[in-house]
């Protein structure tokens, strides 16, 4: 009897059924990287978090030493170039007692050590305390440049933080805010309470707006403030309370105008952070604030919530936020 042997058949996949199984993994992935970039911007988030926790125990270090808070800038040479800021003065409470000491703040103006190549090397170096992790800015900051006393717009390490300066529009002193020229708060000169006054907030580098595209807010310095000898730079460290958090569009508040005028969210606080951004308060937490907070919509600084917080001691009853 004759046997006929079946060759063996062999196994594999249709085209068919690959392209199932792709489309399958396909549709998997896409579920899952929202949750991936939504557990990094969390982590990210936490970590901006705590870099702003650390600069409140810093804050109430410096007052334990000086008896008041850091002053928002020294004008040191009459307005003429920069001046160091606020961001300087707890250097040493923030583990960067060594820079503070090299870059001998004391003892001459930002102006002057902007000319010197060394300090100026050290002043180009990031510092990740006063960087946002969400935020997508370079090193240095090239917008809000710094000038030196011979005259030369320097780019130095940015920062994402910027310091309080009153819910209205720019003041020299601190009446409003937190931080002023050579000014010397207290705890006690809050008395709204410190748990009602925001001390320090965030800036971006830029927002993106899905209407208009991206706006360039240009973040902040973390030496200080300069002059051109007509007008102190504020924005360099601190914001003012004129605009809402996230808030774009022509700042033809601030005067002298420049042509073209700056963005809104030069002078003011924003983040990259999804729907608003955090803020230091006066007694040393740490709270995140809605964009969509109560403020003044029309710039006159009337009784608002997101003002009355800016402002230590206005006698305003703060409402819910």
């Amino acid at each position: 009897m004759l046997i006929r042997k079946r060759s063996a058949l062999k196994q594999g996949f249709t085209l068919i059924e690959l392209l199932v199984v792709i489309a399958i993994i396909a549709v998997l992935v896409s579920l899952l990287m929202p949750a991936v970039q939504q557990a990094r911007e969390a982590a990210r988030r936490t970590q901006c978090k705590n870099n702003i926790k650390q600069m409140g125990l810093a804050m109430h270090n410096y007052h334990d030493v000086h008896r008041s808070f850091p002053p928002g800038w020294v004008d040191q040479n009459g307005g003429t170039a920069a001046n160091w800021g606020w961001c300087v003065y707890i250097m040493p409470m923030i583990d960067q007692g060594n820079l503070y000491t090299r870059l001998a703040v004391g003892e001459e103006s930002l102006g002057r050590s902007l000319d010197n190549p060394v300090k100026l090397r050290l002043m180009t170096k990031p510092l990740p305390s006063f960087r946002c992790p969400s935020d997508t800015a370079p090193d240095m900051n090239d917008q809000n440049t710094l000038r030196s006393d011979n005259g030369t717009e320097h780019a130095a390490a940015i920062s994402n933080y910027v310091g309080t300066n009153g819910g209205g529009q720019w003041l020299q002193s601190s009446i409003g805010g937190t931080f002023g020229q050579n000014s010397r708060v207290k705890i006690r000169d809050f008395t709204d309470g410190s748990s009602n006054t925001l001390m320090i907030g965030e800036r971006a580098w830029v927002l993106q707006n899905p209407v208009t595209g991206n706006v360039s807010c240009k973040a902040g310095s973390i030496y200080g403030i300069s002059s051109d000898g007509t007008v102190f730079r504020q924005r360099h460290t601190m914001a003012k309370g004129l605009f809402g958090i996230n808030q774009t569009g022509p700042d033809t508040f601030s005067m002298p105008v420049p042509s073209p005028p700056l963005d809104q969210c030069t002078r003011s606080y924003n983040s990259r952070h999804i729907g608003g951004a955090q803020f230091l308060l006066a007694d040393g937490s740490v709270r995140f604030v809605s964009e969509n907070i109560e403020r003044d919509q029309a710039g006159t600084n009337g009784n608002f919530v997101f003002q009355n917080l800016l402002n230590k001691a206005d006698g305003n009853v703060i409402g819910e936020y």
